[in-house]
């Protein structure tokens, strides 16, 4: 770490110390050339800010200390988490170990006064969080994780539910996070081998409940080789335990370390925290079909359908199953769909914008198989995937929403914000509304200064039809617009189709316009640092690399719902196969393996896990966005809407009126009209 101080970055850029601290702090009026003098400096000084010192400075102290009873296997995940999410917020982390020692316990309450910390989280204290408090100066920022805990709780249901009326015994773990204590009416025992072979070998207890992937590795050896074959061990474990064989001695449930050091992180802002879920991650072999079949799945040619078939090995070599994966393009599947030339297909992949509209008349209801009620019993936020009618038709596949990323660096440049902010008299920050989206474009456009570098503030699609209608209409119904239907016509709230159209025109051009056909293009431009924003669908946005880019909703904050749906074709003559299908796609490792590769999952619990929320930090950001998101699918309960059809005519006459040089009203005109047009296919009644 380099020793360098603004001192000497004044000294040798030969400005005031006074000029360097605004600088670094991005505050003051301090001129362009200065600024990039100072930058200049203190990159070839290998300066690096010096947080503890900042937080004797600061009113708002930048330390953060944890309070555990001991820094071990159990605990070095959440450690190294809550350290990494800290660090990314400029704050530090400083440990105090307890050893599960009540005067140990004290003495790091003691330390914990002598410093100003910003918060202090707590797991598994000895001492009641009556008495913590009592012996902090400032309980304010006290967050702690205990059985009782009204801030941070983990719900222990799933284990609870599986020893019921059972006997069972619990090993201690005083060292780690006391998850022996959620369970007060079980017999506990110390962490004592000893102690724990005599239990053991009582054979009096059908579970024994442990913390410890080796203890549970330990015992599972201990119980082959001794007379007792009727214990079975139930772990509980923040490492993600990844096994396609079954085991048939041991019952493993997963929580996440890294959800919970988020929570403990959010906290620091008054974030709400809820309940944190466990999993049971066992590998399941499920009832096979008597007659040796094969598959036919049909899917859209995107990246999850690469993922998906790198995964259908295991389920031919558990079931002797052959699958066939057909993925064609997207206009190849409205070939399909239409023609209804769908016999061959036993599981197909229907867009969400075509299920309403196809998945009666294609799918097979799911309710009548009960083999099925487990997976859809766990989709309650995903109805808009599932229910035709309030009947189960299909199961959520990759359902994806709109968000957008941004290029750090461009929003983090102090010359840039210096710009920005005479221009606009506001901080630089990433568009939250469609105005603010306009008028960074208009400015990142009409700069020149070598720190734009060759950005163009976003890509759009040049000529794909419904590709336009999904840039467009999420900011028209941002801005209020509703699309209303009554007696087959169709009616756009006119002003603001207007106003929308004309921001829309003005942001294509200062756009990178994409000739391609598809989002790749867009996310491709995003990656090569060609534009300084990229709006697109999750499922598309794995392909760019994890470096330096910030997320945040779109603009406006209503996006576009994408992805699509599993359905089992009523014309299948191999459903129970189809069903086993789809008992295998949904269990915990299957779709933890798909997240793991950046596929969106409906198990959206997964997208926490440390491993992908380093590498698809997107996919967690994405979960409350669901509930902001639109797709037009239907016009009343009972009359849907040919969504994809609808899209298309509505972007071809944006289309049309952008490269004819329209105005917006003859635009909507010639929108009505088109619609009018095509009614009898865009609405069905029956």
């Amino acid at each position: 770490m380099s020793n360098a101080t603004i001192s000497d970055i004044a000294k040798k850029a030969q400005v005031s110390i006074g000029t360097v601290s605004n600088v670094l702090n991005k505050r003051g009026n301090v001129r362009i050339e200065t600024i990039r003098k100072v930058e200049e400096t203190a990159k070839q000084l290998n300066y690096v800010r010096n947080t503890n010192a900042l937080s004797i400075r600061q009113k708002d102290s930048t330390i953060v200390a944890l309070v555990i009873p001991r820094l071990n296997e159990q605990t070095s995940a959440l450690y190294s988490n809550i350290y990494h999410e800290l660090i990314l917020k400029n704050l530090t982390l400083k440990l105090y170990e307890t050893n599960s020692n009540a005067q140990e316990e004290r003495e790091c309450y003691r330390q914990i006064n002598q410093q100003n910390c910003r918060g202090i989280f707590v797991i598994n204290p000895i001492a009641s969080t009556k008495d913590l408090k009592s012996w902090l100066d400032d309980s304010s920022n006290l967050v702690v994780l205990t059985p009782r805990s009204k801030t941070l709780k983990i719900d222990l249901s799933q284990i609870t539910k599986k020893i019921d009326d059972k006997k069972s015994v619990v090993v201690r773990d005083e060292m780690s996070f006391g998850f022996y204590k959620y369970f007060k009416n079980l017999k506990t025992i110390s962490n004592n081998m000893r102690t724990i072979y005599q239990e053991l070998e009582s054979g009096n207890n059908e579970f024994i409940i442990v913390f410890s992937d080796k203890l549970a590795n330990r015992i599972e050896t201990m119980l082959e080789t001794s007379h007792n074959n009727t214990t079975k061990i139930i772990l509980l474990t923040s490492k993600n335990i990844v096994s396609f064989q079954r085991n048939q001695t041991k019952t493993i449930f997963h929580y996440s370390a890294n959800k919970i050091a988020l929570e403990f992180v959010d906290s620091l802002e008054q974030k709400e925290s809820n309940a944190l879920n466990i999993y049971q991650v066992d590998y399941t072999l499920f009832t096979t079909p008597e007659q040796k079949s094969e598959l036919n799945l049909l899917m859209l040619e995107t990246p999850f359908s690469k993922i998906l078939g790198g995964l259908l090995a295991d389920f031919t070599n558990k079931y002797q199953v052959k699958i066939n994966l057909f993925t064609e393009k997207f206009d190849k599947i409205r070939e399909i769909l239409s023609s209804n030339n769908l016999k061959k297909y036993d599981l197909i992949r229907l867009d969400i914008s075509d299920f309403n509209w196809y998945g009666k008349q294609i799918f097979q209801p799911l309710d009548q198989f009960t083999e099925l009620d487990p997976i859809i019993s766990k989709m309650n936020n995903w109805n808009k995937y599932i229910y035709i009618d309030k009947i189960p038709y299909s199961i959520p596949l990759d359902p994806s929403v709109q968000m957008m990323l941004f290029q750090k660096d461009i929003f983090n440049n102090a010359i840039l914000q210096k710009q920005f902010a005479e221009k606009f008299s506001k901080e630089l920050l990433p568009p939250s509304t469609y105005q603010e989206l306009i008028d960074f474009a208009e400015f990142l456009d009409g700069l020149d200064l070598p720190e734009k570098e060759n950005y163009y503030p976003i890509s759009l699609i040049e000529s794909t039809s419904t590709l336009i209608a999904s840039e467009f209409l999420p900011y028209y119904y941002s801005l209020g617009g509703k699309i209303e239907y009554d007696a087959g016509i169709f009616s756009f709230s006119s002003e603001i189709f207007i106003k929308t159209y004309n921001m829309y025109q003005s942001l294509r051009t200062r756009s990178k316009i994409e000739s391609k056909s598809w989002w790749d293009s867009e996310t491709d431009a995003f990656n090569n640092r060609q534009t300084a924003l990229v709006v697109g669908f999750t499922n598309h946005l794995n392909n760019i690399d994890k470096e330096n880019y910030g997320i945040a909703p779109i603009p406006g904050n209503t996006p576009a719902l994408g992805g699509g749906v599993f359905g089992i074709n009523k014309s299948s003559s191999h459903k129970s196969t189809a069903i086993l299908f789809l008992q295998w796609l949904y269990q915990y490792q299957i779709q933890h393996e798909i997240a793991l590769m950046g596929g969106d999952v409906p198990a959206t619990d997964l997208f926490f896990e440390r491993e992908i929320y380093e590498q698809f930090p997107f996919l967690s950001s994405s979960i409350d966005l669901y509930n902001t998101g639109i797709r037009k699918t239907k016009v009343s309960s009972d009359k849907p809407i040919n969504t994809l059809l609808f899209e298309k005519l509505l972007g071809e006459q944006i289309h049309n009126g952008i490269t004819s040089n329209l105005d917006a009203t003859s635009v909507l005109i010639n929108i009505n009209n088109s619609l009018i047009q095509h009614s009898s296919n865009l609405i069905r009644t029956e």
